[in-house]
């Protein structure tokens, strides 16, 4: 269990579960909770209160809501530092704030020692079957579970789409309430992510089949060459860590931990790349770039992409 989380969003819905989800682990009473207003108080304030004794409970909850990480006093910062490293064990410390800057300095010690639950966008896959399967049932409405996993395969992981389309099928549903495939099917759009990581992986098995098709999709649908080209940028290089990784002698556990992915995630990248050397990898990356500075320059008037796409496996 952990004692310090931070939690990230705009959306009170989305808050109050992840919230709940944490109260209920505690397993708190209101008697030893208590909630300040980092409009109005401190990160101070809160570590004052986490360093004193609770007269009344063995356990204490202390949820702060309104954190701004950029405007933490360096005292402040300090002081939060000092109680990070000999924590109150008895005393649970819930901080809420709108975003965050990842890059702010401020924000180092929260990454190193909170957990951080971004309900905006989050990679547990869980904990978004819980969040939407418990927002259904509030809703009175039903879903089998091979539904719901089809739901959120074609949604993504981004909690603003997910409310919207559920939304969508709420309306839709108003009558007999129960959620099924052919609902999905009819109202919900494949996630752009969703099509792209198809893609992807369709490049990388050297699929010509689905390649083509999809290619071609895309540009009758419109999406920019610029993006095509970022998205497999990205993914070449990713593939490359994972290479680099798997020749240390890392194991995929490993992999994934230092990637942030699962490591089912980072077993069938290393089946799709079976074909593919470093230097393959490298070619690939280079070779985007060239394409990405041809086509923003204007000096290609051909499809350099699917010409790319077409050779790079031959």
């Amino acid at each position: 269990m952990n004692n310090m989380y931070l939690i990230i969003g705009e959306d009170k819905q989305q808050i109050d579960f992840y919230l709940t989800e944490i109260l209920n682990n505690i397993k708190h009473t209101e008697d030893n909770k208590i909630t300040y207003d980092l409009n109005q108080s401190s990160i101070a304030d809160i570590l004052d209160e986490a360093s004193m004794i609770s007269l009344f409970a063995n356990t204490k909850v202390i949820v702060g809501i309104n954190l701004d990480i950029s405007k933490i006093s360096d005292n402040d910062l300090e002081y939060l530092e000092k109680y990070v490293k000999d924590i109150n064990k008895d005393v649970y410390i819930i901080l809420l704030t709108n975003k965050v800057d990842a890059r702010l300095k401020t924000y180092k010690v929260f990454k190193d020692n909170f957990k951080i639950i971004d309900t905006i966008k989050t990679d547990n896959q869980d904990e978004l079957l819980i969040y939407v399967n418990k927002l259904i049932k509030e809703k009175n409405y039903s879903i089998d579970k091979t539904n719901l996993d089809y739901f959120l395969s074609k949604t993504g992981k981004d909690i603003n789409n997910i409310n919207s389309e559920l939304n969508k099928l709420f309306i839709y549903k108003e009558e007999d309430k129960t959620i099924t495939k052919e609902d999905i099917d009819l109202l919900i759009t494949d996630n752009i992510d969703n099509v792209i990581y198809e893609f992807t992986n369709a490049v990388l098995e050297n699929n010509q089949e689905i390649i083509t098709k999809m290619y071609n999709n895309f540009i009758i649908e419109g999406i920019s060459i610029d993006y095509l080209l970022v998205s497999l940028s990205n993914v070449f290089r990713q593939a490359l860590i994972i290479k680099e990784l798997k020749d240390e002698g890392k194991s995929s556990f490993d992999i994934a931990k230092i990637i942030n992915k699962k490591e089912f995630y980072v077993k069938k990248m290393l089946e799709r790349l079976y074909g593919h050397t470093k230097n393959d990898l490298c070619h690939y990356i280079n070779k985007l770039a060239e394409i990405d500075k041809r086509n923003k320059q204007g000096k290609s008037n051909i499809d350099e992409l699917a010409i790319f796409l077409l050779d790079m496996n031959r």
